[in-house]
């Protein structure tokens, strides 16, 4: 409600600068009055980028398609698409990147043999296909989501023809790992719940073996992620090496819409209090930031002049 009442606020606002001669203060009190009341009232805040549904979207078929990032037609539009919260299997090995790409889902599953992640890339990709026959909906916010497509890609959700999500789907199905951006649910759950819901889907994907998991060797499990860990950890610091920290705060990090990259030129960010920063949102406070775990009174103290929440 917050984002309602501000974005109410800046209209009314460039409508008395253009018409000052006109404006009646005593009615725009009342109406400010009644928007800060509702939102005292409502328990749960419209995030700072309202989802758009667009209903009745078909898929496209183009040579980038794979299993979690897509081009679909929707309300006369065609977007490419990349799901929010999972990241399925690279589906070619063309470039260094996607041999890195493999490489890391290969000591995510636990897998002796690399083209395993190449097939079930594409194996995922044919079910999207196949679920995605039939019209569906989309809900996006147009959030820029990188990647190889020239024509730029959007974060989206995709809830299919019988209502099920299908980020949800690909994780049951064992062809997706829990892996990338996250917001809150079109239904407003919030981020963290999602990603402990997925994570419970991931458990009994792996108890039956789904998918991928079924090419797990358990006793490579443990020692591939470690290695990960370890190869995180050297990522992790070179770029703190190489990225210098904001040592002016003459344009605030705006925290309700800033990239994780951007956040992470915050004194004591890092990537992963990045993604949690970005996971907590919205925040109507700098001093919100207290409730992500790692920052404390001393980090927000030093962060405090390179942040804000907004106008």
């Amino acid at each position: 409600m917050q984002y309602v009442f501000l974005s109410y606020h800046r209209t009314h606002l460039a409508h008395k600068t253009d018409e000052s001669s006109g404006y009646d203060t005593t009615v725009m009190k009342k109406c400010l009055f009644s928007f800060l009341f509702l939102s005292c009232c409502l328990a749960t805040a419209i995030p700072a980028a309202e989802l758009e549904t667009l209903k009745n979207a078909t898929l496209i078929e183009a040579g980038l398609n794979d299993g979690d990032s897509f081009k679909v037609k929707a309300a006369g539009k065609e977007l490419h698409l990349r799901l929010y919260y999972v990241d399925c299997l690279e589906t070619s090995a063309g470039t260094d990147a996607e041999l890195e790409r493999i490489r890391e889902q290969q000591y995510h599953f636990g897998l002796e043999d690399p083209a395993a992640v190449v097939h079930f890339g594409k194996q995922a990709a044919e079910y999207v296909k196949q679920v995605l026959s039939r019209p569906f909906t989309v809900r996006t916010s147009y959030a820029f989501a990188p990647g190889r497509s020239a024509t730029g890609r959007y974060y989206a959700f995709i809830e299919t023809h019988d209502g099920r999500d299908l980020g949800h789907l690909l994780v049951e199905q064992g062809l997706a790992r829990i892996h990338g951006k996250t917001r809150p649910a079109p239904d407003g759950t919030p981020s963290q719940t999602v990603l402990k819901e997925l994570q419970d889907m991931r458990s009994v994907a792996m108890l039956n073996r789904a998918g991928i998991w079924g090419e797990t060797d358990p006793r490579l499990l443990s020692d591939m992620h470690k290695r990960q860990r370890e190869k995180d950890r050297e990522r992790k610091a070179l770029r703190a090496k190489l990225k210098p920290k904001r040592t002016s705060c003459d344009n605030p990090i705006n925290l309700n819409t800033a990239s994780t990259e951007q956040l992470q030129e915050l004194h004591g960010i890092g990537s992963v209090k990045a993604a949690k920063i970005t996971a907590g949102r919205p925040y109507r406070t700098v001093d919100d930031l207290l409730k992500i775990p790692g920052i404390g009174k001393k980090t927000l103290e030093k962060m405090r002049p390179c942040v804000t929440v907004g106008s």
